[in-house]
């Protein structure tokens, strides 16, 4: 069904709660604290997932998937980035990591991998072949929790407990920017600008890699978490809080192209270009809407399906379209959708 700038899905919702390992929000300039966006704390499905599900080690969280359908996914119990097969499921390699990521993404095709690590406070490069370190770069705030490469080359990372951004080039921090989101999160790269959702609030941010210089800043929606860039100056924001995925053009001003309706709280997101369909995760119900963008501003709801529990991260496999999901449940599970699975509207 076709429904102009927004789409609605009724689900139920089971509980909501902030995560466990997360800090504490940052006090405002009034000294009140505000808590940030958080996903729902999941129960065990009702249904069981669609397609196969294999065991990961505990706490899996973000997930990326290279050209070469080789899978990188963080772990957090220990602290680790286990290399996957994007097929079978099957792990090929372990990493420990000095400290336990949030977030991953793919500095380019097929890597390497932009690991900034929440307990250490570095950012490192890992190269999806055989798992080498190609970079570390220590000192990129506290609790630093997203990163993205732009479009010059230049990686902008999320400085979550600092405030602001950091940017990093061959390795090394160049420069910084503390002014902007108090808290920020999600970061969606889209050409060569940054766009950082605030996990307080409902602002969004725009750098420029560039000149690294703060260009845009817009109020939108209601309190924001995850951000993923798409197709033609697009970018994605999970309005964890709001119930919605907000459609916005960076260009680099931040203008409203659509509202996706999505009751449940919310949180990954994972985009294919190839077939232009977005795929959002929903906390709060243990399920995975699956949206037809090829029409931007008219997005179309063609399913929903059934994820393991506490799916906060979904990745799509680009030589198959094949949808992965992370299970940050009790134990640690990865959920693979092969193509056929996905709902056709």
């Amino acid at each position: 069904m076709r429904v102009g700038k927004a789409i609605s899905l009724m689900a139920a919702v089971l509980f909501v709660a902030g995560c466990a390992d997360d800090p504490p929000a940052q006090p405002t300039s009034s000294s009140t604290p505000v808590p940030p966006a958080e996903p729902a704390r999941a129960g065990a499905p009702a249904v069981p997932p669609a397609g196969r599900v294999t065991p990961l080690p505990s706490g899996p969280e973000g997930i990326v998937i290279g050209t070469s359908g080789m899978a990188a996914i963080a772990v957090r119990d220990p602290a680790a980035i286990v290399l996957v097969d994007a097929s079978t499921g099957v792990v090929r390699q372990t990493i420990p990591a000095a400290g336990a990521a949030r977030h991953l993404s793919l500095a380019g095709p097929d890597g390497p991998v932009l690991v900034p690590s929440e307990t250490s406070d570095t950012l490192s490069e890992i190269n999806l072949t055989d798992g080498a370190t190609v970079s570390t770069t220590p000192g990129v705030g506290r609790q630093p929790h997203d990163a993205v490469r732009t479009a010059d080359g230049t990686i902008v990372v999320t400085n979550e407990r600092g405030g602001g951004v950091i940017f990093v080039r061959d390795g090394r921090v160049v420069a910084s920017l503390p002014a902007g989101p108090p808290q920020p999160g999600g970061v969606a790269v889209v050409g060569r600008y940054a766009a950082v959702a605030d996990v307080q609030g409902n602002g969004v941010w725009v750098y420029d890699g560039s000149t690294r210089r703060q260009v845009a800043r817009a109020q939108i929606g209601t309190k924001l978490t995850h951000a993923i860039g798409l197709s033609g100056g697009l970018a994605a924001f999970a309005d964890t809080d709001g119930d919605a995925v907000l459609i916005e053009r960076i260009d680099p001003q931040v203008t409203e192209v659509a509202r996706i309706e999505s009751p449940g709280k919310p949180y990954g997101l994972a985009f294919d270009p190839q077939r232009g369909l977005l795929h959002v995760t929903l906390t709060a119900t243990n399920q995975l809407q699956v949206i037809d963008l090829s029409e931007a501003a008219s997005p179309r709801l063609l399913g929903v399906l059934p994820t393991v529990q506490q799916p906060n991260s979904v990745a799509v496999n680009p030589r198959s379209g094949a949808v992965l999901v992370t299970g940050s449940g009790p134990r640690g599970s990865l959920q693979i959708i092969s193509p056929d699975l996905l709902p056709k509207g």
